[in-house]
């Protein structure tokens, strides 16, 4: 059952007239969720090579945790495990996703940065990155990178076109990549 938020539509309360029961529905939102857990990472992180060109991060959407019982209605999925990017083209445009990204990197020197994006329409002319972490880690060991931040299906350039999560750092690093979990909310 999909979850269901309306909204109410305000030009009555705005015009001096007191909206009565029920209200005037303006759009419905409605939404779900999906956690993507990875398993493969586990036990062989992600080698990322400092000061080169960023890396993909996988999840083979095999770990323990992955839940892909409460999607919205009409959607089977939002992310594919063999390409390792994010397919949109179930949804439609106005529709939003929330991303936990939850990593563990280890760091191999002090003072060490790693950044991490979210590259819409991956691959294509005009791919833009959305910045989910930038950190300075100051001490060498494994360090929790736990992000959660949102994007918007604006027009069919970002809905139509994958995308993928990437990571860079200024010297050499692993990853284990625990999962994402992602919030579907969709119009009307």
């Amino acid at each position: 059952m999909p979850i269901r938020f309306p909204i109410i539509n305000s030009s009555k309360a705005t015009s001096g007239v007191a909206p009565t029961f029920p209200f005037e529905i303006g759009e419905v939102l409605n939404g779900g969720f999906v956690d993507y857990n990875d398993a493969a990472t586990q036990t062989t992180p992600i080698s990322v090579i400092g000061g080169a060109a960023p890396v993909t991060l996988t999840n083979d959407s095999l770990g323990t945790f992955t839940n892909k019982n409460f999607l919205p209605t009409g959607i089977t999925d939002i992310f594919n495990s063999t390409t390792n990017q994010f397919d949109w083209t179930q949804l439609n445009n106005g529709d939003m996703v929330d991303i936990r990204l939850d990593l563990l990197v280890t760091t191999t020197s002090p003072n060490q940065s790693v950044d991490v994006s979210l590259v819409m329409a991956a691959g294509e002319a005009g791919e833009y990155p959305i910045l989910f972490s930038t950190s300075s880690y100051k001490t060498v060991r494994e360090h929790p990178v736990n992000r959660f931040n949102g994007v918007y299906m604006g027009d069919d350039f970002t809905r139509l076109n994958a995308a993928e999560f990437r990571i860079s750092s200024d010297s050499n690093c692993t990853v284990k990549v625990n999962g994402w979990y992602c919030k579907i909310i969709r119009r009307g």
